[in-house]
Parts: C-alpha cells; structure tokens; sequence
C-alpha cells in the first residue's frame, strides 16, 4: 500500500535542496514534473529556474544467468539490474550494450505503447526505469504528469489496467500521479502562440497518438496500434532481414529524400513509411466525420508532429505530400516538427503539472 500523503496546502517555501553538497536556492526549484511513458523510451521533464532538465531510460531489459560474481561485476559498474531466482535482468540504456554483446536481442515492458501482456517480468522492469528517471519527489506529493495513448482505433485492449498500474506506481514513490493524454501533451508543448489549438501527433515506437485540440480542450484523442515498430516487423518480414538492422538503419541513416540507387531495405522502409502516414491521415479523417459537435474552428490549423519514427530526414516533407493529396477535412495551415520531438511529450507534461502546482500554491 502506498504511503498516506501529508496534507500540504503548498510547497513548503523555507525549504532547500541539496545537490553535490550545495544548497540551491528555493526559487530556482520549480514544481511539477512531467513523465512520458513510451514503447521506446522513459523520460522525464522538470524544470530548474529558466531551464527545462530531461532524463531518458530506454525501455527496455536483458536477461542473464545468475552467479555471484556476475552480480557484483555489475554492482560495480552501477548497472541497474533487479535479481530475481536464478536470473539477473539488466534495465535501461546498459540492456542495448549487454544485448548487442551477446548478439541477441532486448525485451520490452511495453508492446504497442502500454504494459506488456505477454513479458512477466514488465511490472518490476517498468517500475525500475520509471524510478530511475524520476527520482525523489522535492516534497511528499508533488504533482507529476504521465502520459497515456488515446483509446486504439484498430486494436482490441484498452489503457484502463496500463493507467492504473503506473499511477500506483507513481503513488508509492510519493508523488500525486495524474494522467494526460500522449496528443495533448504535444498541443501543450509546442502550440501556445496557437492558443493550444492544433493537432498533434507523436509516432511512437509501439503507436501513434492522435489530439485535435481547441483552445487546450480535446476534440478528439485516439491512437493507432502501427508505428516504428510495426515498420521494423513489416520490412523484416518483406526482405527477410532482421528487424533489429531495420530498426538501426531506420534510426542512424534513413533518408526519405533519396530517390535513386536505394538499397533493399530503404526501398521497403520508403514504402512502409508511406502506408503509415497514409494510414494515419485516413483514421483522422475517420474520426472527425464521426466526431458529433465539433467546434467551429475558422482559422487553418497548426500541424505538430513528434516522435521518434518522425526523425529521419525527410519525413516532414513526405508527411505534406501525402496530406496534400487527401481530401483533408479540415484547412490546415503549418505542418512542423516539434522543437524537441524526442522530450516533447514529457515537456507538455511538465507544463500541466506546473500549472496544477501553480493552483495549488493558490488554494
């Protein structure tokens, strides 16, 4: 059971935090933080006077045989690691090193963006990571925001056990866990000038959420169960080629630009590329002919796109043409990338959290 939270009207001010034996004044502690909780990735925003610091875990574990010296080799090297029976389970970034040493691949707390069904060992993995990136709360309390995908459109599962097991999560580390919605994290990260109206889009590794929203409020959110992973699978299967040298090529040197002398995986990767975003902008406009009382929104509307499966270049240019060429129902004005499309999920959390912080202090 988690720890029964103190009753704090506000943050207590008088109080300093410590960090490498320094004190740091009060004001340049900010409170809030902000959670983006991915197939991918773990990352975590908070803000210390002008300055937003991000922490990253990759989402991922690696199993090992157990033995004596194996264990205090990696409690040596502070590899995060959690022991369970006979076997040891490297977490986070050092899981890549370990994986590509023994040539074989990681495994993932999450598949299609929330709690694994199929990994036993998601729950302490995921917990490991999440406390790794967040660390102490600055008061017993504090407000941290995580994302959650928008209810999937093509797949049958639901968020409601994926949401309620990190806000328990959450709750034992001595925050006050609340959920935002992955796409509107995005709106409130990158479209203030805008008035937060606008859609966003985050392509994930394990999906692609969707928000319309208008003046901060949702329209409609949902997610689509194909993302970077599911391009990985897909190219594997089409060339016979392991998904983890399609992944590699698709995140170091995948340039959707090039016209000529492709090789076979760029081909394949151009050509799932193109299925995605189509995929994509034909489920928006699904959405929104089905969305009863829309909002009368009369300027064009502002186009963020974020996420790891958005970096390679010339993924902003390929998602404008084949916009471009659907019967788009809304007008739309500029289609960008997100300032950090990597931490802006977490950014947008922050900003939430900040400002429920901010209401507090009021109260």
């Amino acid at each position: 059971m988690p720890k029964k939270l103190k009753k704090i009207k506000t943050p207590p001010k008088a109080r300093l935090a410590q960090k490498g034996g320094k004190k740091i004044k009060d004001e340049k502690l900010v409170m809030g933080k902000g959670l983006d909780i991915g197939t991918s990735f773990v990352e975590c925003a908070e803000k210390k006077g002008e300055k937003i610091i991000f922490k990253r875990q990759r989402n991922a574990f690696f199993e090992i045989e157990y033995t004596d010296f194996t264990k205090r080799m990696l409690a040596k090297s502070k590899v995060k690691y959690i022991q369970k029976e006979n076997k040891l389970y490297i977490v986070g970034d050092e899981a890549i090193k370990f994986a590509n040493m023994f040539n074989r691949d990681t495994r993932r707390p999450l598949s299609r963006g929330v709690i694994s069904p199929s990994e036993k060992e998601a729950l302490p993995m995921i917990g490991l990571l999440i406390k790794s990136v967040v660390g102490a709360p600055k008061y017993e309390g504090e407000i941290i925001y995580y994302s959650v995908p928008g209810e999937p459109v093509d797949a049958d599962f639901d968020i409601v056990y994926h949401q309620n097991v990190l806000s328990e999560m959450l709750k034992r580390l001595d925050y006050t866990p609340k959920s935002i919605n992955e796409g509107l994290a995005i709106v409130l990260s990158e479209l203030e000038e805008e008035k937060f109206t606008g859609i966003g889009l985050s392509f994930g590794g394990g999906m692609v959420n969707v928000c319309l929203s208008c003046l901060s409020v949702p329209v409609f959110t949902f997610s689509i169960a194909k993302a970077g992973d599911w391009i990985d699978q897909q190219v594997a299967r089409a060339i016979d080629e392991r998904a983890t040298r399609v992944c590699a090529i698709k995140e170091s040197t995948l340039d959707l630009t090039k016209k000529e002398h492709l090789s076979k995986v760029e081909q394949a990767l151009s050509i799932y590329y193109n299925h995605l975003i189509e995929y994509v902008i034909s489920h928006i406009k699904s959405v929104f002919e089905e969305t009863k009382k829309m909002p009368r929104i009369e300027k064009p509307i502002t186009i963020i796109l974020s996420g790891g499966t958005a970096l390679p270049r010339g993924f902003l240019e390929r998602f404008k043409q084949l916009l471009r060429k659907a019967d788009f129902p809304l007008g739309v004005g500029e289609i960008k990338m997100a300032s950090q499309p990597l931490f802006s999920v977490a950014k947008g959390a922050l900003i939430a959290a900040i400002s429920d912080e901010g209401k507090r202090k009021k109260g």
